[in-house]
């Protein structure tokens, strides 16, 4: 085979491995080294503190082009007794972060079923690498079905729609100051009736949300929540 076609043939090679390796990198909004706990604080929409949660990363594996990261979660209420307990994953692959749904059902509302039966159902909500402002995000959603003895208690769905990337800024909180990209969107909660809200987070790599924002459809603030603290 002639030289110049063997360095062609190489050129292009290199070329598609390095490409493909960079398909499958992922900018992880989440802390994933193992024994990281990051508590969040919540407030209501006066400012008053309604609770803390806790994330603690458990396990980091990898499992094929995929890193999943195992998490024990915690929430206290304001009293800080704990009320709600329960493990998640989260994970990120090829070139794509997968957002814990979880995190959008109201944590009060779910901590009076912790003794029941809950069976949570989702549609993947994700963050791609290289986010750009302006970039039109996917929809997602999650379902909580809670039951007695097999008797349907209580149905809550999470609709989030209309996710947009609103721009990159600097985020300061009582756990330090990090680079965020924001995220915005609008959110239907459907129980016993329908509530119509938006929201906003900022979000960080290797943190996750920093902070979030959730306004009533009227565009007043309802409630918040700030990283207050990272154990390491």
């Amino acid at each position: 085979m002639n030289k110049n076609l063997i360095y062609l043939f190489l050129s292009v090679s290199f070329l598609l491995i390095g490409t493909a390796l960079n398909a499958q990198d992922c900018d992880f909004y989440f802390p994933h080294e193992k024994g990281t706990t990051i508590e969040t604080t919540n407030y209501d929409k006066k400012g008053d503190e309604t609770g803390k949660s806790t994330a603690t990363i458990l396990e980091n594996t990898t499992i094929g082009n995929a890193t999943v990261v195992k998490v024990a979660s915690e929430y206290k209420d304001v009293k800080g007794d704990s009320t709600l307990k329960h493990e998640f994953t989260v994970k990120c692959e090829n070139g794509e972060f997968y957002i814990n749904m979880d995190s959008y059902l109201n944590q009060q509302s779910m901590s009076a079923y912790q003794n029941m039966e809950v069976d949570i159902d989702v549609e993947q909500m994700t963050l791609p690498s290289n986010l750009k402002a302006g970039q039109i995000l996917g929809n997602g959603r999650v379902t909580a079905k809670v039951s007695n003895s097999g008797i349907n208690i209580m149905t809550m769905n999470v609709d989030i729609t209309n996710r947009k990337v609103d721009g990159f800024e600097k985020v300061t909180t009582p756990a330090g100051t990090f680079d965020c990209v924001k995220i915005s969107y609008d959110m239907e909660m459907k129980m016993m009736f329908k509530i119509k809200m938006s929201g906003v987070q900022w979000f960080a790599k290797n943190v996750g949300a920093v902070k979030t924002e959730s306004y009533n459809k009227k565009g007043k603030l309802e409630g918040s929540s700030l990283i207050t603290k990272i154990i390491k």
